[in-house]
């Protein structure tokens, strides 16, 4: 292709791969993304010149007073759009969007592409606000095709601001160019593409270096009213029974868990404490004990319960962390395993209440990254005794966890049928824990109940329920037999991802379940639940195992790129020192290791010459020699399948190649037959000499000259048949010339003289 259409195309690509970032990260309107892809597709034909011929733009539509028009009302719609949005900069990205369709239906000269090349810009630099994981391959190509483009124009930029339908060519002789593109129709060449990819690939390697040397400023992501911030149920003051089963149909992630102590997942799932509540009105629960008062930090950086110091007064084997990355939600809980103790990260201050839950100050619309240490609780065997049991609760204590509402007198009746036979608290947790999980049934696809009692309706009438039913219903049951329960709503994570070693949490994996009071171990899970079909995402094996890798690659992409900072840069020189002492120790290790393996080697071979016979000797050297031919086959092989002629090396670049010797040969076997070659008379010229003196030896002479002229002059290497074809008519000419007439040379030659 010409320049100027390499030119056209590489800008149009280059804005298509700058809006495609824009799109994917900024969630555009869909009436947006349709015209600017037809526009792009439109004007991506019209470079090609697929649509030369097909109509004829208007007078109104070339008018720049059209266009001028066009912009002044497109900026109108954006200075509304801010004031009543209050979006500016997402109304600033419309408005750009609207810029670049109408340029792109008005590329003419080379301003027009500078303002679009502009606009690409600002668009890329737009979509790295919010760079995902799929930022990276988008990036890359644009950094290409930006190169290219630059190259281009700089190439191109001699003709001028003139319309580019008016440029034209003189055909000339066709030579490759080493700048990149061909003489004659100035096209571009392959050779042009690989040096602007190499110069892209270095800038992109220099970028990551500066990238890794010079952390990052924290910047805010920009909110969209896309809903980047996930809606969540569950997690405010009140849970209205049924209110997480709408949210358990939603797949989209909510965190990312990993576990620094643990390689495998835990055998039940995970656990992601949220919120607690105490209060049950027989139709909604309350958290009569959320008053939050902040938390202290520590020295460390670490906002811990008092006295716990970051569990540093507690057995390291009874602790648990979790390294947590939590997506934008519109809820302050921070979500830990049963039961927190403190927390570490990032975090501007932490709350508590009394229910032992964990806050921030406000919700957060960036990702962030903590880490929670739990002290899991187990029961103790002074539970399991009925002697050890007090006959009695705090007040204080039962006056909270032990309210029940008003009509609840059916389902006391059931709680103590059920626990007839419990000796202990525990026993009747048990016992009312498997009742519910063997009688009942799970299920998401539950009308609207408008029942006074749902609890009841959910025991005696329905017996199919969400989670936090079955969570209800033991904790009121609890509460009936005298024992002290709370419902706890949070995340039961399963879903682990094997490439990353972490837990994946979804929307869909919202759960709630059942805390009970027992007077030695405190505050322990139960879960009523049982398993159901609708929990389990089901998915190909290939596809699941493929999501998860590449959610795997996004978890490293948001730890390594988006959240990189100055403590991840010290971390990275400290891993370079270490990894350079192994490594220099791996290279001493390795080259010893090869001495002694040459050693060894030499030393068993010196063995077996001493001890050898002659036979064995006879068959060591024919084996060898053996090899060796095989090895020289293998050598000549090669060279005469890259076209080369054997035994030339690198004489065909310079100019005494071997064709070059042939042609000498041939002059001077020539001259002592009577036909000298004029000192300033060129190559071709004395074959048109030799033509018209020497006729039945000028193809001959044809052939070789031919063949010295592509060697010495246009540095093109000889193959191995063109060299054998040269030798093969120096020998034909020998035998020509040898039965000529000396004194019909001589004529022939003075006639020659004459011309």
């Amino acid at each position: 292709m010409s320049l100027e259409q390499a030119f056209r195309i590489s800008s149009i690509l280059w804005a298509g791969v700058s809006f495609v970032a824009l799109a994917l990260g900024t969630g555009l309107p869909a009436w947006l993304v349709f015209f600017t892809t037809v526009a792009l597709l439109v004007s991506f034909a019209r470079a090609v010149g697929a649509m030369a011929g097909w109509f004829s733009v208007p007078q109104v539509v070339r008018s720049a007073v059209t266009w001028n028009v066009l912009v002044l009302a497109a900026f109108f719609g954006f200075v509304v759009e801010s004031l009543t949005s209050g979006e500016l900069l997402y109304a600033g990205l419309r408005f750009l969007m609207v810029l670049m369709i109408m340029k792109l239906f008005r590329l003419r000269d080379r301003g027009d592409y500078l303002h679009l090349h502009a606009i690409t810009v600002v668009m890329m630099l737009a979509a790295a606000l919010r760079a995902d994981l799929w930022y990276v391959p988008l990036f890359i190509a644009y950094l290409a095709l930006g190169v290219w483009t630059l190259f281009l124009h700089g190439m191109t930029r001699q003709r001028g601001n003139q319309p580019f339908t008016t440029f034209a060519t003189t055909p000339r002789q066709q030579t490759t160019c080493p700048s990149g593109f061909e003489h004659g129709e100035e096209k571009v060449a392959a050779c042009f593409f690989q040096m602007a990819s190499g110069l892209a690939l270095a800038v992109l390697c220099l970028t990551v270096l500066l990238f890794y040397a010079l952390p990052r400023l924290e910047t805010r992501s920009y909110h969209n009213d896309d809903g980047a911030v996930i809606r969540t149920a569950g997690f405010s003051d009140s849970v209205n029974l049924g209110a997480l089963g709408p949210i358990k149909l939603d797949p989209r992630i909510v965190m990312r868990v990993e576990l620094p102590d643990r390689a495998i997942p835990e055998r039940k799932g995970l656990y992601l404490r949220g919120m607690t509540f105490d209060h049950y009105d027989g139709r909604s629960w309350v958290n009569r004990l959320g008053r939050r008062w902040p938390i202290r930090q520590t020295t460390q950086g670490i906002f811990a319960l008092q006295g716990q110091e970051g569990g540093e007064q507690m057995a390291p084997e009874l602790l648990s962390r979790q390294r947590i990355l939590l997506e934008p939600l519109d809820t302050p809980v921070l979500f830990g395993a049963p039961f927190m103790e403190a927390v570490s990260g990032k975090l501007p201050a932490v709350q508590v209440d009394g229910g032992g839950s964990f806050y921030l100050p406000v919700p957060v619309a960036n990702p962030l990254e903590y880490t929670a240490v739990s002290r899991p609780t187990t029961v103790l065997p002074a539970d399991l005794h009925p002697s050890s049991f007090p006959s009695q609760y705090p007040e204080e204590f039962l006056r909270y966890f032990t309210q029940v509402p008003p009509t609840s007198d059916r389902i006391a009746a059931l709680a103590r049928t059920v626990a007839q036979h419990a000796r202990t608290p525990y026993e009747q947790a048990m016992a009312v824990q498997d009742y519910l999980a063997r009688h009942y049934r799970y299920s998401l696809a539950l009308p609207v109940s408008d029942h006074t009692n749902p609890l009841e309706e959910f025991l005696f009438k329905r017996k199919t329920g969400y989670c936090e039913h079955y969570a209800t219903a033991m904790a009121i049951m609890m509460r009936t037999l005298g024992v002290p329960s709370r419902l706890v709503t949070g995340f039961l994570a399963t879903e682990w991802n094997e490439y990353g070693n972490y837990y994946v949490v979804r929307q869909q994996d919202a759960h709630a379940w059942v805390e009970i009071y027992l007077p030695h171990s405190g505050w322990i899970v139960m879960d009523p639940t049982p398993a159901g079909d609708e929990n389990v995402a089901s998915a190909d094996g290939l596809w699941l195992a493929w999501t998860r890798l590449i959610d795997h690659l996004q978890l490293r992409w948001n730890r390594v790129v988006v959240q990189y900072s100055a403590a991840d840069q010290l971390a990275i020189v400290q891993g370079v020192q270490t990894g350079g002492a192994a490594i220099g120790h791996k290279v001493r290790e390795s080259f010893q290791i090869l001495l002694e393996t040459i050693t060894g080697l030499m030393e068993k071979s010196v063995s077996l010459l001493v001890t050898a016979t002659l036979g064995q000797a006879v068959a060591t050297g024919f084996t060898v020699l053996v090899l060796l031919g095989l090895l020289r086959s293998m050598w000549l092989f090669r060279k005469r399948s890259q076209g080369k002629p054997l035994g030339m090396k690198e004489e065909n670049e310079r100019a005494g190649g071997p064709v070059t010797q042939l042609y000498e040969q041939m002059l001077s076997y020539l001259s002592a037959q009577g036909l000298q070659k004029p000192t300033p008379l060129g190559p071709l010229q004395f074959v048109n000499i030799v033509r018209h003196q020497w006729a039945e030896v000028s193809s001959m002479v044809e052939a070789i000259t031919t063949l010295y002229c592509k060697e010495r002059f246009g540095k093109v290497p000889l193959t191995l048949e063109e060299y054998d074809l040269a030798r093969q008519r120096l020998g034909e000419l020998r035998n020509r010339t040898r039965f000529a007439s000396k004194s019909d040379l001589q004529r022939g030659i003075g006639a020659g003289n004459g011309i």
